[in-house]
C-alpha cells in the first residue's frame, strides 16, 4: 500500500506581514501543484495573516492551520487566540504543545491538554507536539516523558469519543534537541518511538482517526530515510519548508 503524507509547514516568526502574503502568491500555483491524494499540504501562517491566507487558499487543496490557541474561554485573557475565533475562521487544525511554546510560555501538561479537549469541542484537529530534551534522550528516557506528556490526552480522548466523530488528531514527535541543530535522532530509536506511538494509539479503547508526523531538522538530504520509517506518515517543518526549493524537495521525495 503506497503511504501518503501530511507535510506541514510551520511557519513560525519568521516572516513579516508582507513577506508572509507575497510568499503564499509568488508560490500559489506551485503549492497548489503540491497538495495531492499523496501529499496533503498544511500551511500554518502567523495570526496576523491567517484570515487572509485562508482566504487566498479558498477552494483549493491546500489547507491551513494556527501555530497556538488560548486554554480559555472569552474572557480578560490579553494577547490570547480564542479558539472560537478560529472555528469562525473554518481553521480545521492547530498546533498545540510545541517545545518552543512549552519553553517561551511555560505552558505546562494541563495547559495543552486543555486546549486538545477545548479544539476537539470546536471540530478543529489538535496538531500536539511531544518531545524530550537531550538530557532525557541520553538517559534514555525518551519513552518515560512521551508517556507523562501523553498521559492525559489519552484520557481525553476516551472521554471525549463521542464528540470526536471521526476527527482526525495529529501527533508529532519532535525532539528538543533536533529542533534547528540540523542533527536527526537515530533511524532505529525513531523505527522504536514511532511503533510505541502507533501501538497506543491503535489499542485505545475506542478507534480514534489518528496521524503520526516527525519534526525536527527535516530536509532534503534526510527526507529518504525519514519518509522509509514504519509508521511515520507526514512531517511538522519550519524553517526548512520557507525555502519553496527546498521544500518541494522533501514534499515530491517518493520512496
Amino acid at each position: 500500500m503506497e503511504k501518503k503524507f501530511t507535510i506541514i509547514s510551520n511557519w513560525k516568526m519568521y516572516f513579516d506581514v508582507n513577506e508572509e502574503l507575497n510568499f503564499s502568491t509568488i508560490n500559489y500555483d506551485n503549492l497548489i501543484k503540491l497538495s495531492n491524494p499523496q501529499n496533503r499540504i498544511i500551511l500554518c501562517p502567523s495570526f496576523l495573516t491567517l484570515s487572509s491566507i485562508k482566504e487566498l487558499f479558498k477552494d483549493t487543496n491546500i489547507f491551513i492551520g494556527a501555530q497556538n490557541c488560548s486554554k480559555h474561554s472569552k474572557g480578560s485573557f490579553t494577547g490570547q487566540i480564542l479558539i472560537e475565533s478560529l472555528n469562525k475562521l473554518s481553521i480545521k487544525y492547530c498546533l498545540i504543545g510545541h517545545s518552543e511554546t512549552r519553553q517561551e510560555f511555560k505552558e505546562t501538561d494541563n495547559d495543552i491538554t486543555q486546549k486538545f479537549s477545548k479544539l476537539i469541542d470546536f471540530g478543529i484537529s489538535p496538531i500536539l507536539c511531544i518531545g524530550e530534551t537531550l538530557e532525557m534522550y541520553t538517559k534514555n528516557k525518551t519513552l518515560e516523558l512521551l508517556t507523562e506528556q501523553l498521559h492525559k490526552i489519552f484520557k481525553v480522548i476516551e472521554n471525549s469519543y463521542s464528540k470526536l466523530n471521526h476527527l482526525e488528531i495529529l501527533i508529532a514527535y519532535e525532539p528538543v534537541w533536533s529542533i534547528g541543530s540540523g542533527i536527526i535522532p537515530e533511524l532505529n530509536h525513531l523505527e522504536n518511538i514511532f511503533s510505541w506511538l502507533y501501538k497506543n494509539f491503535s489499542n485505545l479503547k475506542n478507534k480514534v482517526n489518528f496521524t503520526l508526523l516527525y519534526g525536527g531538522s527535516v530536509n532534503a538530504d534526510n527526507i529518504k530515510q525519514l519518509k522509509n520509517i514504519s509508521h511515520i506518515n507526514g512531517f511538522l517543518i519550519g524553517k526548512s519548508s520557507l525555502d519553496f526549493q527546498e521544500f518541494e524537495k522533501i514534499v515530491k521525495y517518493d520512496i
